[in-house]
Order: C-alpha cells, then sequence, then structure tokens
C-alpha cells in the first residue's frame, strides 16, 4: 500500500490535466451544459483529493473526515449529473443557477440502482455518505475521534498509538476513493453521457484502480462497518 501511496500523486496529476483540457474546451462550448456541469463536479472531486494527503497523519484524521465527505457529495452528484435524461438536465439548469434548493445534494439511490442494474451490487452511496456525515458533523463520535486525535500531542505526557495500524485504514480510504473516482468520471459506461476524455493522456490510473482494489479496498472492508454503531448513521 505504500507504492500506492507514492503512486497516487502522479495519478491525480494525469487525471486533473486531462479533466481541465476537457473542462476548457466544453466550458468554452457551453458553460452552462450538462457536460460542463459535470466537468466542473470533478475538478472539484480532484481539487479536494489533492488535499487529502497532506492529512495523513495521526493528528489529523478527523480533519480527513471532513474533506472525504465535500468530495463524496461532489463525486456522487458527478455520476448523479451523469444520467442522461431530462429530469437530471433540468436539475443541472436549476444548479446553474445557484439558488437556495437541494440540487446540490446527489441521488443516492439511484445511483446504486444503477450499478445493481450492471451486477455491480453495494456500491452503498447512501450508506458511505450517511456514516461519513456523522464524523464530519459535531456529533458525540466526531468529538470524540477529535478528543483521540488531540491526546495523540496535546496531552501530558502525549498518547503514543502505533503509526502504521493507526492509519492504515485512513490510507486505504484515501486511495479508494482515488480508485472510485477513476470509475465514475473516466468510464464512460451504458446510459451515461460521455465525458471524451483522452485516456493515452492518463496511462496510469487503470493499473493504479485495479492494484487499490486488490490491496486498500480489503483493508477499508474490514474496519468501515465496525467504526460506528449501526444507530448513528442511516443504513
Amino acid at each position: 500500500m505504500n507504492e500506492l501511496l507514492l503512486a497516487a500523486p502522479g495519478v491525480l496529476k494525469e487525471l486533473a490535466v486531462e479533466l481541465t483540457r476537457r473542462a476548457d474546451e466544453e466550458y468554452r462550448k457551453d458553460e452552462n451544459s450538462q457536460i460542463s456541469a459535470c466537468f466542473l463536479l470533478a475538478l472539484r472531486s480532484i481539487s479536494l483529493l489533492c488535499g487529502m494527503s497532506g492529512l495523513l497523519k495521526p493528528q489529523t484524521r478527523d480533519s480527513m473526515k471532513v474533506l472525504i465527505r465535500g468530495f463524496l457529495e461532489s463525486r456522487d452528484l458527478l455520476m448523479t449529473f451523469r444520467f442522461d435524461d431530462q429530469s437530471i438536465r433540468n436539475k443541472i439548469a436549476i444548479w446553474f443557477r445557484g439558488e437556495l434548493d437541494s440540487t446540490w445534494k446527489a441521488e443516492h439511490k439511484r445511483n446504486e440502482g444503477y450499478f445493481d442494474k450492471l451486477g455491480f451490487a453495494g456500491a452503498e452511496f447512501a450508506k458511505r455518505w450517511s456514516a461519513i456525515t456523522t464524523l464530519a458533523h459535531p456529533t458525540r463520535y466526531a468529538a470524540q475521534n477529535s478528543a483521540a486525535c488531540m491526546t495523540l500531542w496535546a496531552a501530558t505526557p502525549p498518547r503514543q498509538d502505533e503509526y502504521v495500524s493507526m492509519m492504515e485504514s485512513e490510507v486505504a480510504d484515501y486511495l479508494t476513493s482515488i480508485a472510485s473516482f477513476i470509475v465514475l468520471a473516466t468510464h464512460d459506461l451504458p446510459g451515461l453521457i460521455s465525458l471524451n476524455l483522452d485516456l493515452n493522456r492518463m496511462p496510469n490510473i487503470d493499473q493504479f484502480r485495479a492494484s487499490v482494489y486488490a490491496i486498500a479496498v480489503p483493508i477499508l472492508d474490514k474496519t468501515k462497518d465496525g467504526s460506528l454503531p449501526p444507530e448513528s448513521y442511516r443504513a
């Protein structure tokens, strides 16, 4: 997993450069189109992913939760906005007006149903967003997480924990976030609008994604259901 962590900045750079190039092309054609909305959300997602690596320290684990929540909301809305139907285009038109509404919320159940139909059940968009929201808002569990982070350096004497075991799930979460974004942003699946990305400009993303699903996802699967009591978020 350390090798994947070292490779992540290069993969993010490939994604960022190609997404920025294509976003500029589409923005010049129509800055309020469906595809322009998708690229805006893709660029926001990449921007937040780039900030996560600086927080992969025991002292800032709770800061990661807040950033991951912002990333999930952008990534999941990108998925929703890629559906090729008029109801989504109507929603995007409202989203572009920037009014006080709920168009920034992804349609989690629709996202999940889409992957269920493709034969990839268990995406759990809604459950994942709900659980991370519990740790991003000032709930009891988020406050306890912050207190645990603070005692690593502010207590007298500081609490000593083993770094590798403490951060393993956080690193896995970061890597899995990148891999999931690669799937939702770069794959032109049936029923979704194509972003027409040039995959030749991103030669390392698919191998990185495959390696993450082989190495990091099993680590994350071992811990994701035990970090919060089931009554603290919507399953």
